[in-house]
């Protein structure tokens, strides 16, 4: 069974929407499935965050060093830790920048975002670099409140979080929406993406950052689930309610590397209500990526 093969058997038997791709960087090899059709990406956005970071950096127009102050008002819903230490905090950009990848800090990430001049200096950058496949509209406090009725969406987050014990989100918000409108990609354009920041895009101090920040990522059930102990794998995953996506570069020895970025949906909806039916739903979900993520790797585990 083919490579292409076993990923649509693994895509058919978790019952799940999948764009999947894969480039393997020594030997040039790509494949995919469904790799030229748009997802949410959820947190994956924070890659084209950390790029665009990365751009200026280079540029030396911020620096790694800068502190930003948090304020009350940078603090998103969501992932993150930041929302729960008190404002005054000033931490440095690379602090920001590791939040953001390793435990998609949202706060850090709006802050971030801001400081590299808003949303449409990321678009406007992925777009530079000719994938036009990458769409970046709204931070995370802006995506998130599109998960809501308009009547609610403005509700302090503590009111929004107890609305959702009772009500469940707008599965058609525009958060979910495959159009340029909203923050998507492609399984390739993203996989085009990171082989740029693995190769000459940035200087190499700036290229070591950001594969040394992307390989910190706490969240490892995805595709490095299955992985030999000791994979190291520079990744970010994405979710908002049925989207469950992973993106990076697993390095499978010093000198054999391979990209897989997998964006993945399923209908969330029946189980919100459901937290063992839910939790089952997500493991299997999560499995079926960790099996791709294996089947990636022992494709090319013998390539030299």
């Amino acid at each position: 069974m083919s490579l292409v093969e076993r990923i649509r058997t693994i895509i058919s038997g978790a019952e799940i929407e999948a764009g999947v791709a894969v480039w393997h960087i020594e030997s040039g090899a790509k494949l995919d499935v469904n790799g030229d059709e748009p997802f949410p990406m959820a947190s994956a956005f924070k890659i084209p965050i950390l790029a665009t970071a990365c751009k200026q950096l280079a540029e030396g127009t911020i620096s790694l060093d800068a502190r930003l102050p948090l304020a009350d008002a940078d603090k998103s819903m969501g992932s993150g830790i930041l929302p729960y230490f008190e404002s005054g905090l000033q931490p440095s950009v690379r602090d920001l920048l590791t939040l953001m990848i390793i435990i998609s800090d949202n706060t850090a990430t709006d802050i971030i975002v801001d400081y590299l001049g808003g949303a449409a200096a990321i678009e406007t950058y992925m777009h530079e670099l000719g994938l036009r496949e990458i769409f970046f509209k709204l931070n995370c406090k802006d995506l998130l409140r599109q998960a809501f009725p308009p009547d609610v969406a403005d509700l302090p987050q503590e009111a929004l979080q107890k609305w959702t014990i009772e009500n469940d989100i707008l599965r058609d918000g525009l958060c979910f929406s495959k159009g340029p409108e909203n923050n998507v990609s492609t399984a390739k354009a993203m996989n085009e993406l990171l082989y740029l920041m693995y190769g000459d895009l940035f200087p190499e101090d700036l290229r070591a950052v950001a594969l040394d920040i992307l390989r910190k990522q706490q969240f490892n059930v995805r595709l490095s689930r299955f992985l030999p102990l000791g994979t190291k794998v520079a990744h970010k995953t994405g979710t908002i309610g049925g989207i469950r996506n992973d993106c990076g570069i697993i390095s499978i020895s010093e000198s054999n590397h391979v990209i897989l970025s997998l964006f993945v949906a399923w209908d969330e909806a029946p189980y919100w209500k459901k937290p063992a039916a839910h939790h089952q739903r997500v493991f299997i979900v999560e499995t079926a990526m960790g099996e791709i993520g294996r089947a990636v790797y022992d494709e090319f585990a013998g390539i030299a």
